[in-house]
């Protein structure tokens, strides 16, 4: 199968999955997972509310979405600057590095932030709980 046809049905996949979060609240609506981690100890992941996030985004609501997911909201920008250079790669059939990915210090950066962010919006104090889903 060539990178093309490959990287099509990825794309359509995104797209799909798009049209189905645009579509269908998933506040609203069950047929959406719940977090896993959620149900088996009743505090939140750091991904809990990225799925209502990322609804919010797909209509225009940046503060709603951040209200679900703050670290998604804030981390999107670095995450679609790296898929489209990959996307770029895959079609290029080249390999771009981007050096910031492969430094310790962001390395370390982003397992910090991760872990805090989890850890801060568990706590059940102001103004922690506005991370909170």
């Amino acid at each position: 199968m060539s990178n093309r046809w490959k990287l099509t049905g990825l794309l359509g996949a995104l797209a799909g999955l798009a049209v189905l979060y645009y579509r269908w609240n998933p506040a609203l609506f069950r047929f959406f997972p719940d977090c896993p981690f959620w149900v088996l100890t009743g505090a939140y992941c750091p991904g809990c509310g990225s799925q209502r996030a990322v609804h919010q985004l797909l209509h225009g609501h940046l503060r709603q979405a951040a209200d679900y997911n703050l670290l998604l909201v804030i981390t999107l920008p670095l995450l679609s600057y790296v898929l489209g250079v990959r996307t770029l790669d895959y079609l290029r059939n080249q390999h771009t590095v981007l050096p910031f990915l492969h430094s310790n210090v962001f390395t370390y950066g982003v397992l910090v932030l991760v872990l805090a962010f989890w850890l801060l919006r568990n706590l059940p104090v102001v103004p922690f709980t506005y991370l909170a889903p």
